[in-house]
């Protein structure tokens, strides 16, 4: 599997991987194709980087913890902390969403119209005759 990076300037995948910081060769966390599947998937730059930063606090998440000494030195690493601090990367990630494209609101033509105007044969108004009728 590939790993490339250029900068943020050269597509898509290279924004992902700026916002999640996944930009060094010798400690890789997502590969190409997997961020090309999240691309494609959300179709948006930060939902997707949101999303592959869940994946990385995941795979961090299955990871134990572990710790050895010998004699005077010891050596820990806990793993809990870098997905703790991926899973909030992520929240920081759809809120930047929403900063940049913030949800808009979509109406249904028909139901702004004069009850005259409206169709009802069609059943589909936002009310008419006998709609909470029931018959068994």
């Amino acid at each position: 599997m590939a790993f490339t990076y250029v900068d943020p300037t050269s597509g898509t995948r290279d924004q992902i991987r700026f916002l999640i910081q996944d930009t060094d060769t010798t400690d890789q966390h997502l590969q190409d194709a997997e961020i090309n599947y999240l691309y494609t998937t959300w179709g948006n730059v930060y939902a997707a980087a949101a999303y592959a930063a869940e994946a990385i606090a995941a795979q961090y998440s299955h990871k134990t913890n572990y710790s050895r000494s010998i004699g005077d030195l010891s050596i820990s690493e806990s793993y809990a902390t870098s997905a703790a601090e991926f899973r909030e990367l992520a929240k920081s990630l759809r809120a930047q969403e929403l900063d940049l494209f913030p949800p808009s609101v979509k109406i249904n033509a028909s139901a702004i119209m004069a009850t005259a105007d409206k169709l009802v044969t069609t059943y589909k108004t936002d009310f008419y005759t006998g709609m909470h009728d029931y018959t068994v």
